[in-house]
């Protein structure tokens, strides 16, 4: 399960970005929409992140083309992960 702190920064991250959760959206789905990936893809990168998998193996756990993802996008999100985590982690 991803934690709270973990969901918090990547939202603080999406919210930079002016993507924001439509009403009634799950945060995968919203992540989804943020890397133009399908909504499976999605929980797989984020649980595989939260899990501790590196950028390169989460996505191709989620089989997504890194390719595709603008600029260092995916790599902030994961950064934003490893942060919340680390925060969790001192608590």
């Amino acid at each position: 399960m991803i934690s709270a702190n973990v969901i918090k920064g990547v939202h603080e991250l999406l919210d930079e970005r002016g993507i924001r959760p439509k009403p009634g959206e799950t945060f995968g789905d919203t992540v989804a929409r943020a890397l133009d990936i399908s909504a499976r893809q999605s929980e797989i990168l984020l649980e595989r992140l939260h899990d501790g998998a590196s950028v390169d193996e989460a996505a191709a756990a989620a089989e997504i083309d890194i390719a595709r993802i603008p600029g260092d996008f995916l790599v902030r999100i994961a950064t934003a992960i490893g942060t919340a985590l680390g925060r969790v982690n001192r608590s």
